[in-house]
């Protein structure tokens, strides 16, 4: 299998977004439990919004997690270009998701959308005689 026969554009930029989004969502999670970062969460937190820390909590976990699933997707275009259709929808997918987890600063779930699209629609060249 030549180089022309993968999905490497949607390779690279898929990668590309999913590093992107587990950085943010890696970022994210250090900003919230670095004491200096989040000094004004004490003052009327706990009877408050009682409900809010857990909320911290879930969305870099769910910007780290859709980072992850992006990046094996990637890696799966790239070994098997055969099932590239079923790993660029979740990229899609979860490029969308990892929107709420930060999103890799945005430029990640945008790229992972656009390497998501890319796998979606590529489809093997025909082999020539």
């Amino acid at each position: 299998m030549s180089q022309t026969d993968k999905p490497t554009a949607a390779f690279i930029i898929s990668l590309a977004g999913g590093t992107l989004v587990l950085v943010g969502g890696l970022v994210s999670l250090l900003w919230i439990y670095y004491p200096s970062w989040m000094w004004w969460r004490g003052m009327m937190m706990p009877g408050m919004m009682w409900w809010m820390p857990s909320l911290w909590l879930a969305l870099p976990v769910l910007g780290i997690t859709s980072g992850v699933i992006i990046i094996v997707g990637a890696l799966a275009i790239i070994s098997n270009p055969a099932q590239s259709q079923i790993w660029g929808a979740l990229i899609l997918v979860f490029s969308v998701i990892g929107l709420f987890g930060l999103g890799g600063f945005i430029a990640g779930s945008l790229l992972g959308i656009v390497g998501g699209i890319l796998a979606l629609t590529w489809k093997t060249q025909p082999k020539e005689v």
